[in-house]
Formats: C-alpha cells, structure tokens, sequence
C-alpha cells in the first residue's frame, strides 16, 4: 500500500475529497510531514516549498502543489490597527512564509524585529508583537477578527509577476514509482474537485465551521498544479533565498 501524507488544513481538503485508490493518508503538520517525508515513513507528500528547496539532492518534486497566482488568503501578516508596527511576531511552524516575509521586507526597504514564538495562534502572536504572520487555518480566523496588513501570495505577486508557491508534492529519489501513482490519483482527484466544487464546499464548510462564500473563493484562488509558471515561482523564490542568504545549497 502506498503511504500519502496530507496537510490537515484547508487548503488540502480538496485535492484529497474524492481522492481514489489503494492508499493509506496519513495526516500531519507540515513540518512534521516534511520529517516524515525524509526518513521514509510515508511515500509521497506535499511538503513546504523552502523544505523541497533545502532538500533537493534526496527529493524528487511532482505535478500536485499548493500555490497562488496573487492573493493566498491564507499566508497573511494582521495586526489590530492595520499597520505592519516596528515588531513581527512569527510562528516557528513555518519556514518557507517566514522566508518569503524576509524577502518581501527587504524588497520594500521596510524595517521591523521578528520576533519568533512556538504558537501560530494570532492573540497570542498580537501579544508580543505589532503585527503577527499567520498561516493556514488559522490566517483564514485570523483574517475575520484582524485587519490584513500583508497578503503574502499577493505582496510576491507585485515583486516578481510569478506565482507563489508554498507548497510541492515530494518524494524521496527510491519512492519515485509508488509516488507517481499517487500523484496521478491526487491530479485525478483535483480535476473531480473543480468539477464538483459545491460539493466540497458545503463538505468544508460543514468540517470548518467556515463561511461557503470565503471557501468558494479560497479554492478557486489556490492552484494545485505545478506549471511552466508555478515553476519559474518556484525558482524565482529559490534565487531570491540565496541572493538574501536564507538558504545554504540548493
């Protein structure tokens, strides 16, 4: 059987609604799916971007990703007065957003502290900081109670004309084969889901609790397939890590 992982998220629950096939999904965070990825225990996953990026030499990318041509919604900086303030709170749960932030600010010649913590929840992140880097589900709360300073896929947008994407479907080099039936069924899946969207709506708005209009918007923004453009995002992003010296070798 072959082992796929899944963000417990959002943005994975329509690539995987009408996935089929023989497979056992394995859900976890992103960076421990990442961990999961590299020692082996499951077969084929998304991953971050900046982990791919890190890990290239043992990883080998596939078709299915999580990316946006503009606004994410979902990789967002908030604060209570709508002003990005001297200090950012960031969640040490992301790599590649927080990576993306650094780049944004110094492209902007926008000067603020980062200062890290082990929670991703906006009022706690608030507490310490200006401004506060959300992620995931929680940026999707965090953006109905607090005012978006920054949408991330939209600021990288404006930088470069390129697609943002956050996260890539990877496998170790030995689990190539196995991974590409997966990836296949994930592509088949996606296709069903597009078709199908009032479905999965009403599905996620029923496991969210979140509003059907936000969702419909949110799944039509996010891009599954990784591209001729997603690629060039990909490796635009890549460059501007290592021009800024955030990435050692890649």
């Amino acid at each position: 059987m072959i082992r796929i992982g899944k963000f417990g998220l959002v943005n994975n629950f329509l690539p995987y609604y009408f996935l089929k096939g023989n497979f056992e999904v394995v859900e976890s965070s992103p960076k421990v799916m990442a961990l999961k990825l590299l020692s082996g225990e499951i077969d084929y996953a998304p991953v971050p971007a900046y982990f791919y990026l890190s890990n290239k030499d043992k990883l080998k990318s596939h078709r299915f990703c999580i990316a946006s041509d503009g606004e994410v919604l979902s990789v967002i900086l908030v604060s209570k007065n709508g002003e990005l303030g001297d200090k950012i709170a960031i969640t040490s749960e992301t790599v590649t957003s927080v990576n993306l932030l650094k780049i944004v600010l110094k492209e902007k010649n926008r000067e603020a502290r980062l200062v890290m913590s082990d929670s991703y929840n906006a009022d706690e992140l608030l507490s310490i900081a200006d401004s506060a880097l959300v992620i995931g589900d929680e940026a999707i709360k965090a953006r109905m109670v607090y005012r978006v300073v920054m949408d991330l896929g939209e600021e990288w947008k404006d930088l470069t004309g390129l697609p943002m994407v956050f996260g890539i479907s990877a496998s170790l080099n030995s689990r190539v084969e196995k991974a590409e039936v997966a990836d296949r069924a994930i592509a088949e899946a996606v296709d069903e889901g597009i078709r199908r969207l009032d479905e999965v709506v009403k599905a996620a708005s029923k496991q969210f609790n979140l509003p059907s209009e936000f969702l419909s918007r949110y799944f039509k923004i996010l891009t599954y397939r990784l591209g001729k453009k997603e690629k060039k995002g990909l490796e635009a992003f890549c460059e501007m890590c290592k021009a800024y010296n955030l990435i050692d070798s890649v």
